[in-house]
């Protein structure tokens, strides 16, 4: 009796946080829009599973016993879009994308279908086996609806991956943009998904009215980063401002392959020319294509040059430069006034928990331990 009126309470707790995204789109409306929608049909297929759990409601309108079995479908794909959107990418609805909707369509059709050839005087009868989970339905329902979570759930944790692996070739600082509080929450869900099914029935009903015990505290983190960082749903900045632009061409191999020698043989004195006079490095907001311009090149041929020449990508290319700086700072007598939080900014980390894991894994010591070793 609990679990059903923890449900009922999520209900109320889901249509709040459907409002709030929303209501708030903005800069992020796409992905707003799809978090949103997630939350609101997470809300129907709760109220509706929980009010024929809780109460005699459904013998009154028989009919609306699978309400929600098409909507759980949906549930994947707008998680599946929401992080696809959220990591910067566009979903164009053609050809493909569509084949994401046939799972909900295909049951809304099905069971729809079936219980319209059930006899009047058998659809209490029907209705009591789906509820006590004794119908021969419910079991390849609940595996299919497991799979499909399973599986959106491994794909939005591939797409966070590959953003936060493609973040190292264009941003120079990444802590604030690796999306740590999204891939702990896909990590959870998956551990959720993963484990629970085991010990609780292998994917039957009895799976589900623990669903809104693990949505709290889930749904409670998502309030509060809501709440206490509102710019993470209207204002991302990430990777794709970079390479979504308009006038940033596709990179072109065959032309590359003509082009590149001439740029590159001219080409990487003054980039280190450049780095060494200038020190953009030391911009905490550096990104490939702030350092191109600078340049006068393409972005996408700045990242060939450090891949082919130094054998890095942008991310280690000017850390490199900004830990070099830092070693200097470190025991030089006019910067002993700077804590190593304060040195660390100035050579362009824009945290200390960054300039710290850098600093490590180029000089293979802490900041702490290379002034100490240096000084002695």
């Amino acid at each position: 009796m609990l679990f059903n009126w923890i449900g009922f309470g999520s209900v109320f707790f889901l249509l709040g946080l459907a409002v709030f995204f929303l209501k708030n789109r903005h800069n992020n409306a796409e992905s707003n829009l799809y978090l949103g929608l997630l939350f609101l049909l997470q809300a129907i297929s709760n109220l509706h599973f929980f009010a024929f759990r809780l109460s005699d409601i459904i013998n009154h309108i028989p009919y609306f016993i699978h309400f929600s079995a098409g909507f759980r479908f949906l549930w994947g794909v707008l998680l599946y879009f929401f992080v696809k959107t959220y990591t910067g990418k566009t979903i164009k609805y053609q050809g493909t994308t569509y084949l994401h909707f046939v799972p909900a369509i295909v049951a809304t059709i099905f069971f729809y279908g079936k219980l319209f050839f059930i006899p009047s005087n058998e659809i209490h009868q029907y209705v009591a086996l789906i509820k006590l989970d004794k119908h021969p339905v419910n079991r390849p329902y609940h595996l299919l609806l497991y799979l499909s979570n399973v599986a959106y759930l491994v794909a939005s944790l591939v797409a966070v991956l590959k953003y936060r692996l493609a973040l190292t070739t264009y941003f120079s600082n990444i802590e604030k943009l690796r999306l740590v509080w999204l891939f702990n929450i896909l990590l959870f869900l998956m551990i959720f998904h993963f484990v629970l099914p085991l010990g609780y029935g292998l994917i039957s009903i009895k799976f589900f009215p623990y669903v809104p015990l693990m949505q709290l505290p889930i749904l409670s983190f998502v309030a509060w980063k809501a709440y206490a960082h509102p710019e993470l749903f209207t204002t991302l900045e990430t990777f794709s401002e970079e390479i979504h632009q308009k006038g940033i061409p596709k990179l072109d191999e065959t032309k590359v392959v003509v082009a590149m020698p001439t740029l590159d043989d001219s080409f990487i004195n003054t980039l280190l020319q450049f780095m060494e006079v200038n020190k953009p490095y030391l911009n905490p907001e550096l990104t490939i294509k702030i350092l191109s311009d600078d340049l006068g090149i393409p972005s996408y041929q700045l990242s060939k040059i450090l891949n082919q020449h130094f054998q890095k990508n942008f991310f280690d290319f000017v850390n490199t430069y900004r830990v070099e700086e830092a070693k200097k700072k470190l025991i030089i007598s006019e910067y002993t006034h700077l804590t190593l939080e304060g040195i660390g900014y100035e050579c362009g980390f824009n945290s200390k928990s960054s300039f710290y894991a850098v600093f490590k894994k180029y000089a293979s010591q802490t900041p702490a331990e290379y002034r100490k070793e240096r000084r002695v």
